[in-house]
């Protein structure tokens, strides 16, 4: 019996990860669909997927989950409001995939747990902001941009268009009340680094801070990066 007790503890977390999904599964399609937003290959379905939790206090709720190594197609946004959870929360929860004006999410949640709290963090993909613009991705996932400059702001002030010299994309307040003291958004301002999430609204995409402390103004060095050959990760 003491054989078959250690045994069944050993095979617990397989019986616990069996029939899972990866965030890469849900996520990754070369096909853009009928619109252009490049809508999940498991769309309608219910997946169990787990990952660490990067992000909460959307304005629209919910929170963000990453595959542990982080990366292009490795994040998603969890349409959950009624359960609480935490960043750095590894979690394992069962939903359906959905389609949200073309933000890939899972909603309706029929299971969540929280397997680990206090785990670390994958570490934020460097991108351009050219790439930002057009790749879906980085929808979901944790990244950073440096030695951007501000464009412009928009009237109510929720929406900075910033470039690094690759081309424009959009910075979103959504996880915040306000941008920080530090950012005056006026055009020609100069930010060292920027991380947060990425999501896909009216038709565009959308790096989101998630704190103050997500937008660094001290100087990173005067040479300016250079990128290379944009990737291409449709294939």
């Amino acid at each position: 019996m003491r054989r078959f007790i250690i045994a069944l503890i050993l095979l617990l977390p397989i019986f616990l990860y069996s029939g899972q999904t990866s965030i890469y599964e849900v996520q990754y399609t070369g096909i853009p669909g009928t619109d252009g937003t490049y809508p999940s290959p498991l769309r309608n379905q219910i997946v169990t997927i787990s990952g660490i939790v990067t992000a909460i206090n959307h304005s629209n709720g919910g929170f963000y989950l990453s595959d542990p190594e982080g990366g292009p197609w490795r994040g998603i946004y969890i349409n959950e409001r009624s359960r609480e959870v935490s960043v750095g929360d590894y979690v394992q929860l069962t939903g359906e995939v959905s389609e949200q004006f073309g933000l890939t999410t899972l909603r309706n949640i029929r299971m969540l747990e929280i397997i680990e709290s206090d785990k670390p963090l994958p570490p934020a993909t460097l991108v351009t902001t050219g790439e930002l613009a057009v790749s879906e991705a980085y929808e979901g996932v944790l990244v950073q941009v440096i030695n951007v400059k501000i464009i412009n702001r928009s009237e109510q002030g929720s929406v900075l268009l910033i470039n690094d010299g690759t081309g424009v994309c959009r910075m979103s307040d959504s996880f915040l009340s306000a941008f920080p003291e530090n950012l005056s958004g006026t055009a020609g301002q100069a930010i060292n680094r920027i991380i947060g999430v990425v999501d896909y609204r009216f038709g565009e995409y959308r790096l989101n801070p998630r704190q103050g402390s997500d937008i660094h103004s001290s100087p990173l060095g005067s040479s300016k990066p250079s990128w290379g050959r944009i990737k291409s990760y449709y294939r």
